[in-house]
Formats: C-alpha cells, structure tokens, sequence
C-alpha cells in the first residue's frame, strides 16, 4: 500500500513535468511551475537555498526518494526498468541488476563541476538530469503532442467548434535533436537491462544524493547487502514498525 502511495506521487510529479514541456501554450506553468523550481540542478544554479536545503534534508531523512519521485529523469528510467523486467515473451532483451562504476560516475561529477564552474553551460546542461529529459520531451515527445493536437484541432473545425487551434510543427535544433534520441536510445537501454544504471553511474545529480544517501536515518538493505537508497521514507517507517 505504502509502496503505490509512493509510485503515485512519482506518476503525478512525472506526468505533469512533461506536460509542463509539452504545454505549447504556457497555460499549465501557472499552475506548475513551481515543478521545475524544486528539481536539484535548477535550484543550485538559481542558488535557491530553501530548496537545496529541503532536498538535501529529505535526502538524508529517507534517502534518494527525489531520484525516484520528484526528478522526471528518474522515474523515466523506472518505468524503462519495468518493461524490462517484464516476462521474457514480451520483451527481448535480458534483464539483470548492474552494480554502478565508481570510477566512472566519480568522474563524471568531477567534469561536471569542472564546467560548471569553468561556465560551459552546453556540458553541463549534457550531463544534467532534467536538462536530459527536457530535451527529450521537447525534441522527440512534443512533436508527436503537437500533431495530436492539430489533428483535434481538424476535426473540431469541420464540427464548427474551436475548443483547439493548430500549431505550427518544427524541428527546432537538428544537433540537440540528435543528441536527445542519443540520449533516449541510451536511456532505453540501460535501463531496458539493467534498471537505473545511468542514474547511479552518469548522473551527476544521482552521484551526490547517492552519497547523502549512505548517511541516511532509514537506510535500506537489499539481499546483496548495499544500500538500497530508492525506498520512501513511509516504507521505511513500516520496517521499522514490524521489528518492534
């Protein structure tokens, strides 16, 4: 129960951020805006202490519950590892948890400091977790929304109603076009395969809440005894009931 409370809110957060991007008319950022105000890297660059002082909190209280609830890259990547996961007839490629590579995700947050700092923006944009989804959605999801619309947009005109209106379709950078397929196909599979494994091992922002995480007050276990950081605060509270 505790569980689908928490996958809920991760729809919720994770529907409306991507109707955010995909919301051409600007209606939904007055309603949730404050979406985007509350994501890690934003917050940091926008030196919003409240929030990074929130997250950093909430980080070290139930562990990395932002990865899997509020960050839409994230539970982008769940819902990946759960078609994954799926039975093998309707899926083709295997499916196994990947342990991350220190090494490599190490490095990646040190080149990712080094160009936010050295005020290379496109890096660390590259590297950022909703500047990755924020070009999926909007290069590869918004064309396909567009069309949807103007196709209501068609058949509302010919039953004399004007509840839509048509608009214009383009391609607006064919490099970031590129490199947000390149990123969905990497996305797909990694963790089509082998769960969040971009998340802990190329994501910046996971990097540093993975690390929080190890100093959290309701740790999780798995079978393999590492910290599991992906559980609520709720679930873990539920543990803790049980063994009292």
């Amino acid at each position: 129960m505790l569980r689908k409370i928490r996958l809920t809110f991760a729809m919720i957060c994770f529907v409306l951020i991507t109707l955010l991007f995909l919301d051409f008319t600007g209606t939904l950022h007055g309603w949730f805006g404050w979406l985007a105000k509350i994501q890690f890297l934003p917050a940091v660059l926008a030196l919003n202490v409240g929030v990074i002082l929130f997250l950093v909190i909430l980080t070290l209280v139930c562990g990395r519950i932002y990865c899997s609830v509020i960050c839409p890259l994230g539970v982008f990547q769940d819902i990946l590892a759960w078609l994954g996961r799926q039975p093998k007839k309707r899926r083709k490629l295997p499916y196994s948890y990947s342990p991350a590579l220190s090494w490599l995700r190490y490095g990646v947050l040190g080149v990712f400091i080094i160009a936010l700092i050295a005020g290379i923006g496109s890096l660390a944009a590259l590297l950022a977790p909703y500047s990755a989804y924020g070009r999926i959605a909007n290069n590869l999801f918004q064309p396909i929304w567009q069309w949807g619309n103007n196709l209501l947009a068609y058949l509302a005109e010919r039953a004399d109603s004007y509840a839509f209106y048509e608009t214009d379709v383009w391609l607006k950078s064919l490099p970031t076009f590129i490199i947000a397929a390149a990123t969905l196909a990497v996305l797909v599979v990694l963790a089509g395969r082998n769960g969040r494994t971009y998340c802990n091992t190329i994501c910046p922002v996971g990097t540093v809440l993975g690390f929080l995480s190890r100093y959290s007050l309701f740790p999780h276990h798995n079978r393999f005894g590492k910290v599991q950081p992906m559980q609520s605060l709720f679930t873990q509270l539920q543990g803790s009931l049980h063994q009292l």
